[in-house]
């Protein structure tokens, strides 16, 4: 795992099993509602708070196709109790997991559809903070359809 993501894995320290989780049936259901806004033509920006019920003072999303065991790494979560939360083995080529923290622990989890929208930017190794979580939305067509590029405003 790459080295600027250890502070923000040493902040979040979490107790996993406590944490909501939707990393277990497919898509979660933040994936789904950025997917809804990044798809309305006339969203030209989309307020990361404003899909979420939980509290959450910064979020990370991972690669494609990462794996449960660099998920778990990087929330320091030990097999048993981060298994029992991401049931998933590997995130497809076309997914990824997003994680939510706040302060010293994780909040949220869950998978993510990049055809919901793909986060353009190089993460800080703290996260991407709350009050930076304000994207605007770069459409581009291709033979494969639309991609929506999430890029900090």
């Amino acid at each position: 795992m790459r080295p600027r993501l250890s502070l923000f894995a040493s902040v979040v320290a979490i107790v996993l099993v406590a944490a909501c989780s939707e990393a277990t049936n497919g898509v979660g259901m933040i994936s789904q509602r950025l997917g809804q806004a990044v798809r309305n033509a006339g969203n030209q920006e989309v307020a990361l708070a404003s899909l979420t019920s939980f509290g959450w003072d910064r979020f990370y999303a991972f690669k494609p196709g990462v794996t449960r065991e660099e998920v778990c790494r990087f929330i320091h979560a030990g097999r048993n109790a981060c298994g029992r939360v991401i049931r998933i083995e590997r995130a497809g080529q076309d997914q990824t997991f997003l994680v939510f923290a706040l302060e010293d622990r994780v909040t949220h989890v869950e998978l993510h559809a990049l055809s919901n929208g793909e986060f353009d930017f190089p993460f800080p190794e703290t996260g991407q903070p709350r009050d930076h979580a304000v994207f605007k939305v770069r459409r581009t067509a291709s033979g494969a359809g639309e991609t929506f590029l999430l890029e900090p405003r």
